[in-house]
């Protein structure tokens, strides 16, 4: 059974996308399938690994027709993508009122027959909405990804009242953290250096040793 990987934080351009291609990237070295899902309207993982697909993440959420095999296209031997369309900038509004919204994706995903993946990656967008909910819902763990700023910080504080507060609503209550990855980290000036120090004292425990400058 696929190990499923949320990752996220709620501050844009922290660089979610990069890490999720590049651990993707990096299971394949190791001869691991995985199946990226790009979870975010602006579908940077959809462009940069140029998919082309029939159908994508907004048919999956809004077509009770489609199902996973319908949407997922090969970029190599070892990587997977299920494709994202612009046109999922409305699924906010779109999903509102529709019942279990919070669990589509994890609900068509139990339906998925041909499902031999090694790892499931889903690359999310900055809004903490539904379509995020849907991929921490499905999740078994899920990566936090902070620059070294304060709203990176802030960020992860929300992350984690979300993920709360779906264990309460037993939507998953036994999604964790796998860690957080300082991402995009600079060292030259004083605040940086603080800033980091900061971090480490505050979040030890849940860092990745690796650090991404």
């Amino acid at each position: 059974m696929a190990t499923i990987i949320s990752i996220i934080n709620v501050k844009g351009g922290v660089g979610k996308t990069t890490t999720a291609i590049n651990l993707a990237g990096e299971m394949a070295k190791n001869k691991k399938k995985v199946l990226l899902i790009d979870n975010d309207s602006q579908s940077n993982v959809t462009q940069i690994l140029n998919i082309k697909s029939e159908f994508n993440l907004y048919d999956l959420y809004t077509n009770n027709k489609v199902g996973f095999e319908d949407c997922i296209e090969a970029h190599n031997p070892y990587i997977y993508v299920l494709s994202n369309t612009i046109d999922s900038a409305i699924l906010e509004s779109q999903l509102t009122n529709k019942m279990n919204r919070e669990s589509i994706l994890k609900n068509k995903f139990l339906k998925f027959k041909n499902n031999d993946f090694d790892f499931i990656i889903i690359d999310n967008s900055p809004f903490l909405g539904i379509t995020v909910q849907n991929s921490l819902v499905m999740s078994n763990y899920f990566i936090e990804v902070i620059d070294n700023s304060t709203s990176a910080l802030q960020g992860l504080n929300m992350v984690n009242k979300v993920i709360d507060e779906m264990a309460e609503s037993d939507l998953n209550s036994n999604l964790a953290l796998l860690g957080i990855l300082r991402n995009k980290f600079e060292r030259r000036t004083i605040f940086n250096k603080q800033f980091d120090e900061v971090v480490q004292e505050e979040l030890k425990g849940n860092l990745f040793n690796t650090i991404i400058y």
